[in-house]
């Protein structure tokens, strides 16, 4: 309930300044730096085909932002986890969670028919797009579901949400009312986890220093990609035997 309250008064305050964030969007987004997707789907084989793990999301998942495919989220997965899963990785630039399932479907005959272990990267298109808390929820359960269900994932991770509020390629006012939005979102995430028994969201804190991001001042950039996937591999290697 009070996260739907911070949603309505985030609407309420948003209103009257909608315009001039929509004039600011527009000229950010004519004059952003476009950088190529370097992940779109990308397939890396290990000596172990049996144990299979799927990341799937937004731009971080396509990896925009890395200045090659070895510099991605996934390749860096890949190795910190030693090579011991086969990976999956699909990703679609401007993403939001209720295109998640669509997407997978998408490439659904290249793929293995079970994974043991999936990574979403999502919520940070759904900050820019103001997705309702309650839809945001329902879209990513119903996802995870599927997975569960019809995939046999054992384990599914979700870092924390992009810091679009400390993005360098936007402007404050904008920024200002992505954290609020990104807040709202986490909080979903959070009632998430403890409702399912598969989920576990990584909402860690973190440096994001001027070198995490890339030219375009709102991607990881390569030392931002090894930064993450450090994270996760560490979480999902502790986690690997476990089911919270």
């Amino acid at each position: 309930m009070r996260n739907r309250f911070s949603y309505f008064l985030e609407l309420v305050v948003l209103v009257p300044v909608f315009p001039i964030l929509y004039i600011i969007g527009t000229k950010l987004k004519n004059n952003l730096v476009k950088l190529p997707p370097r992940s779109e789907f990308l397939k890396l084989e290990s000596s172990n085909p049996g144990s299979c793990l799927l990341i799937i999301g937004e731009s971080t998942a396509a990896g925009v932002g890395a200045t090659s495919t070895e510099r991605t989220f996934a390749s860096h997965i890949f190795k910190n986890l030693k090579e011991q899963f086969t990976i999956i990785n699909i990703g679609e630039n401007g993403l939001k969670a209720e295109n998640l399932q669509s997407l997978f479907r998408k490439s659904e005959n290249e793929m293995p028919r079970n994974f043991s272990k999936t990574i979403i990267l999502i919520g940070a298109n759904d900050c820019f797009r103001f997705t309702p808390p309650g839809k945001f929820r329902t879209e990513i359960e119903s996802f995870i579901h599927y997975l569960v269900l019809e995939k046999n994932v054992e384990k599914i991770t979700i870092p924390l949400i992009p810091p679009v509020q400390m993005f360098p390629g936007i402007p404050k006012i904008m920024r200002f009312f992505l954290g609020w939005q990104r807040g709202i979102l986490t909080g979903e995430l959070e009632k998430l986890e403890k409702k399912l028994p598969h989920l576990s969201f990584e909402n860690h804190g973190g440096k994001f220093a001027g070198e995490f991001f890339s030219e375009d001042g709102i991607h990881p950039s390569d030392m931002g990609y090894e930064q993450i996937a450090a994270f996760i591999a560490t979480t999902i290697e502790d986690k690997s035997d476990q089911i919270h």
